[in-house]
């Protein structure tokens, strides 16, 4: 452990997988500018990728990120995150794991892994404090991420050694690949392809060390608070009860579920009440897990006694699952949904980029454009759970037609044509789990977010929940200085998304789960709070405007990186036009028809309060001067992608 520093642990860890030499360096030089985690991750790989480099390939770099919080008591402080090219689209690539992981990093030493090169062979990186080993993994290759766990604890003799491993979606670089802690999943943008291409089965890590805090008392104080804005959250006390599936109703009851491949917006009540929360709870539900100090338990472990997949265990169920193969791909018996998510996570594969490729060849199937000579002989029907379970497999190991789809759901129209690419639904390249529609705020954090097709960047949680509850509209009014909640209102979207992107970035780079945060509750962790928390414990004294500043300057570099190397525009942050195309069909918002007008209004909004070019969407000099990114500011001058001033 650094003893000058606090809350970091002081040391990157630097491997060459080519040469098999490792360095150390400071995050301190990192720190001050950058927060932690996600933030200096993604300044690393600014400066040292070129935006030629491609995701697979040896120049790539894959990094492995703690925050400064991580490992500490703070109430959901256990997040780690892997960070690199994205894989669907060469931008910006960063996803975010619970658990265990990330806190064992820490108390071997470690604030970041970054992975450069590509091994020979198949290994596993082995880090215990400071003895630091690449092993050979050839016997682990196509292994499971659950059998190759197992298999790294028996080798090195101890059951508290923490994994992060692949299965055999990333040794195969399907697209959608992710990287498996415990039964956790870093599963955004194809992380696990990366570590696949690098030859890298796993990193092994068991740490003997503990995170130091600079003020023990004033931290102990702000960490106690924490605890008790959470004692009092209805919301965390449903998500505690029934996990992240305790809002199912809620989101179909307001149109924000998609059903065979956001045909509609709604699961149909009947095939609802089978998937509702109480079935998963009474029928399936054993026990709940926490991730490292965590009180909520929001994970939970399911077993199955009866039926084809009888003897089935599994852990980490949450409402994606059901959006995504109750959803999308119209499944209607509860345990093969839990089966599915179970197999996603054996094979290292992204439960929402595997249903957004099934789901789009379904609905080309239903409508003629793929037939059985294209599918191995296989006839694509809604709901059936046995066809899902063999698709999985077949995308995992790139298996005949499970080839095309193991290139997400974009390439794969790509490959196929016939206008297929209009049922494709994503944003810059990556799978939409998620309804556009309604709620509308959910929506544009979903499709500017850097990484693409995702919510956990600025979307806000709240739209739904201040319908249900009037003194919960209240309070987040009052927070974010808005006056309507309204989910299919344009009214306050740009400003509620400012304001979690801003959030969010500081969770993501301090190492907290985002369930803490207003983002789900106006009681709980705001950026006030951080602020104390991350002060008390580094003894770097942080200003909640600073703090502003911090989130802002990782948006933007974000932004550039993503202009640089993936190309994108204005238009890359707009929804699928199927959204503007369709209106929904039933229930409460019947007739509600998206505008590509009114969205672009949003979007010059969301733009002005971002200082960034109205008509195309880019940072300004001004802009990134104001967040000390001059370098930035030259680097898009020279590419002729620099914004000019509204």
């Amino acid at each position: 452990m650094n003893k000058s520093c606090y809350g970091y642990s002081g040391k990157i860890l630097r491997v060459d997988l080519t040469t098999g030499v490792f360095e150390i360096e400071s995050t301190m030089k990192y720190a001050h500018k950058w927060l932690g985690q996600r933030g200096i991750g993604q300044s690393i790989l600014y400066n040292e990728l070129k935006p030629s480099v491609t995701p697979y390939e040896p120049a790539n770099k894959v990094i492995i990120e703690t925050g400064p919080l991580t490992g500490t008591l703070v109430p959901g402080a256990s997040r780690f995150s892997i960070s690199s090219k994205n894989a669907f689209n060469g931008g910006v690539g960063t996803s975010s794991c619970g658990g265990f992981f990330g806190p064992e990093l820490k108390f071997a030493g470690y604030d970041f892994v970054i992975i450069e090169g590509r091994a020979q062979m198949p290994v596993f990186l082995w880090i215990y404090n400071n003895d630091i080993v690449i092993r050979d993994a050839r016997h682990l290759w196509g292994k499971t991420t659950w059998e190759a766990q197992d298999s790294i604890k028996e080798e090195l003799k101890d059951e508290r050694v923490h994994v992060a491993c692949i299965g055999p979606a990333g040794e195969n670089l399907a697209r959608g690949a992710c990287v498996i802690s415990g039964n956790r999943a870093a599963g955004k943008c194809g992380m696990g392809g990366i570590f696949g291409s690098k030859n890298l089965k796993a990193i092994a890590v068991r740490g003997t060390g503990a995170v130091e805090v600079a003020h023990p008392e004033r931290f102990m104080k702000a960490v106690n608070e924490a605890f008790k804005r959470e004692e009092s959250s209805e919301s965390l006390k449903k998500l505690s009860e029934y996990g992240t599936i305790s809002g199912t109703k809620t989101r179909n009851k307001y149109n924000s579920l998609p059903y065979k491949n956001f045909q509609e917006t709604q699961i149909p009540n009947d095939v609802l009440e089978q998937m509702s929360p109480d079935i998963y709870k009474d029928n399936y539900s054993v026990r709940s897990l926490n991730c490292m100090a965590c009180s909520v338990s929001c994970c939970k472990a399911y077993f199955i006694d009866h039926g084809p997949y009888a003897g089935l265990y599994n852990e980490g169920f949450h409402l994606n699952t059901l959006a995504d193969y109750a959803g999308k791909c119209g499944v209607e018996y509860p345990p093969a949904i839990i089966k599915v998510q179970a197999l996603c996570n054996q094979l290292g594969l992204d439960l929402d980029a595997s249903a957004g490729a099934i789901s789009w060849a379904l609905e080309c199937y239903q409508r003629g454009i793929l037939t059985q000579k294209d599918t191995d002989g296989l006839k694509l029907e809604w709901g059936n759970h046995e066809l899902i379970v063999q698709l999985i497999w077949k995308i995992a190991n790139r298996d005949g037609f499970g080839n095309i789809l193991a290139e997400g759901c974009k390439k794969a129209a790509e490959i196929i044509g016939r206008g297929s690419e209009e049922y494709a639904i994503h944003v810059k390249g990556q799978e939409l789990y998620e309804e556009i529609r309604s709620p509308l705020g959910w929506g544009l954090g979903a499709c500017v977010a850097t990484r693409g097709g995702g919510h956990t960047t600025g979307s806000p949680a709240f739209e739904l929940y201040a319908m249900e509850n009037t003194k919960a509209a209240k309070a987040w009014k009052k927070l974010l200085g808005i006056t309507e909640v309204d989910p299919i209102s344009y009214k306050d979207k740009p400003e509620i998304v400012l304001y979690f992107e801003r959030e969010q970035e500081l969770i993501n780079s301090l190492g907290i789960c985002m369930t803490h945060g207003t983002w789900l509750d106006p009681t709980l962790l705001g950026i006030p709070e951080l602020c104390e928390l991350y002060s008390a414990a580094t003894g770097i004294e942080t200003t909640e405007e600073e703090m502003i500043d911090i989130a802002d300057r990782i948006l933007n570099l974000e932004k550039a990186f993503n202009i640089l190397h993936a190309g994108f525009t204005r238009k890359d942050d707009f929804p699928p036009e199927r959204f503007f195309n369709e209106e929904i069909k039933s229930g409460l918002y019947k007739g509600f028809l998206m505008s590509k007008e009114d969205w672009g209004r949003m979007l010059d909004r969301y733009y002005y309060l971002r200082g960034w070019d109205l008509q195309a969407g880019l940072p300004t000099r001004e802009c990134l001067e104001k967040l000390d990114l001059d370098d930035v500011a030259n680097d898009l001058e020279r590419n002729g992608r620099l914004g000019k001033n509204n």
